[in-house]
Parts: C-alpha cells; sequence; structure tokens
C-alpha cells in the first residue's frame, strides 16, 4: 500500500505549461486517453467510508482502491492506494459486479504524464476542463508549480469528481454522476492529441 499525496491546479490553457516542460526538457508519455468506472455497493457502502474502488481503461489497464488517511492535516488530498494492473479490465468489472459491486459514476480524460525530479505531473483534459495535477512528496510542489508556471490561486484538493459537481452548479445545470466526452469532441481531441481512441 503506498500514500498518494497529490494537488491539482485549475489551468485555462496547458499550451504554456506544455511550452515550459519542453524547455525544461522533461520525460513524458505521449498523451492517452482513460475510461475510468468507479464501483459501489448498492447502498453506496465504500462512498460513506470515503472509500474508492476504480477500475480504469487505456493506457494499460488497472483496478484501485483508495482508502482515507487517518488524521491527515495535510493541505494535499491523501489517500492510502493499491493498484494492480488487470489485463482485461472489463473481465474484472463483471467479476465485480458478480460480487454485489455496481457502476456508479463513469469518467473520461485525456492524459500526459511527465516527471520533474520525484514530482509526477499529470496533464489532463476533461470534459469541463483542463488540470495540472501534481503526485509526489508534498515538499516537492511548490518548486515544481514555480517551474511550470502554476498560479496558486488555482489550486485544489477536491476530486475531479466533486470539481465537475462544482462545475454545473456554477453553470445553473442539474447534478449528473458522469462526466464523458460528447462523441465528436472526443474524437477532434483524439485527431489533435494523436491518440487513438
Amino acid at each position: 500500500m503506498a500514500l498518494e499525496t497529490e494537488l491539482k491546479y485549475i489551468v485555462s490553457d496547458l499550451a504554456p505549461i506544455l511550452e515550459r516542460i519542453e524547455r525544461l526538457g522533461l520525460s513524458c508519455s505521449h498523451w492517452y486517453f482513460e475510461e475510468n468506472l468507479v464501483l459501489d455497493t448498492a447502498d453506496g457502502h465504500l462512498r460513506s467510508r470515503d472509500v474508492l474502488l476504480r477500475i480504469r481503461k487505456g493506457h494499460g489497464g488497472k483496478i484501485t482502491l483508495k482508502l482515507p488517511v487517518a488524521g491527515s492535516v495535510s493541505s494535499c488530498k491523501q489517500r492510502q492506494e493499491i493498484e494492480s494492473g488487470v489485463d482485461d479490465p472489463d473481465g474484472i468489472g463483471i467479476i465485480l459486479r458478480h460480487l454485489g459491486f455496481r457502476l456508479c459514476l463513469r469518467y473520461e480524460k485525456f492524459r500526459r504524464i511527465c516527471r520533474l525530479g520525484e514530482t509526477r505531473i499529470c496533464l489532463d483534459i476533461l470534459p469541463f476542463g483542463s488540470f495540472v495535477e501534481l503526485e509526489g512528496p508534498q515538499e516537492s510542489f511548490h518548486g515544481t508549480a514555480r517551474e511550470l508556471g502554476l498560479d496558486s490561486h488555482q489550486i485544489t484538493a477536491l476530486s475531479y469528481h466533486e470539481l465537475h459537481r462544482d462545475y454545473r452548479r456554477e453553470q445553473g445545470l442539474e447534478p449528473v454522476p458522469d462526466f464523458v466526452f460528447e462523441e465528436t469532441r472526443k474524437k477532434d481531441l483524439a485527431r489533435k492529441l494523436n491518440v487513438k481512441l
């Protein structure tokens, strides 16, 4: 089990950040597409305990369990994380459904991962906005953010689910659990980012 510490920045434009990453000569993955399936029991037992069970499809399948950290006082989001690669995410989903879990949330994103020292920099494009997520030792975040030119006023420790909920409320839209791309926009982004869907 690993301790995951992360902090997100809400960004209006990833282009200047990508330019800084290029100037710094950071090692980066190609852009790729992810589909994430969050599961829970019918009565929401996992969510009531602040536990997340997720199957990730894209860039290698993964199953992840995230658990709360007792007594955490960090300004960052901290979770205990157990994660394993899976060859057949759909098969794992079927197994979990037979064990009583059901799909409660589905979300999609385009992601590119870069590294600066011990910090993993995730550039994320979601249907409702763009974000930079820093993962690693908390003490490395300030220097990484400075190198990337990230605005300290745009920091959030909220999850993407919470950010989506807030976005819809601000836009005067009804709450919905899923955040997935409209098919035409997904194809356009995939073409622009050179991602095979």
